[in-house]
């Protein structure tokens, strides 16, 4: 009989396990997904602050933010992603076009 019960037992302690590791690694990527969020907005802000900030960028993080509360950790850290990289691009693009503008002076 204690031969029939350790591989269930056993069963039962892997499956738990499973469950436990899966349900971490979702709180990790919501966690990821909040931060990458976060990083966008500031960038967003550094671009509007410049005055060069992009077209996309607000729709993007609030794309972001939607795939975030469907519990779409994947989606919304690509798209605040993308987000955070146009907000960097625009700071880029002002500091350009002032030293652009400089130059002509």
């Amino acid at each position: 009989m204690n031969r029939l019960l350790l591989p269930l037992f056993a069963a039962v302690l892997l499956a738990g396990a499973a469950n436990a590791t899966a349900e971490e690694a979702q709180s990790s990527k919501a966690e990821e997904a909040k931060a990458a969020i976060a990083a966008a907005e500031k960038s967003e802000s550094e671009a509007a602050a410049s005055g060069f900030e992009w077209r996309d960028t607000g729709t993007l993080i609030q794309e972001a933010k939607k795939a975030e509360a469907a519990n779409d950790f994947d989606k919304a850290i690509t798209l605040a992603g993308q987000a955070e990289r146009q907000g960097a691009l625009a700071v880029k693009q002002a500091a350009t076009e002032t030293e652009r503008f400089k130059k002509m002076k």
